[in-house]
């Protein structure tokens, strides 16, 4: 499940920000694979209890 898919089934972009500490313009960035470190990924994936998963950000989009 990609970033984007999450936010859309189980939360706001405003309480996905709050969740991680961090502004709604920097989740867009994440959403569209900008600004990603391993431990951004890593956190991501820890908010989202496993439900997005690193491979997601590396994805191409002919592969969805």
């Amino acid at each position: 499940m990609t970033l984007e898919d999450y936010i859309h089934e189980h939360t706001t972009v405003t309480a996905f920000a709050a969740l991680l500490g961090k502004s709604r313009a920097q989740v867009h960035r994440y959403m569209r694979g900008e600004n990603l470190s391993k431990s951004v990924i890593e956190e991501i994936c820890r908010a989202t209890s496993g439900a997005v998963e690193p491979k997601s950000f590396f994805q191409s989009a002919s592969a969805e």
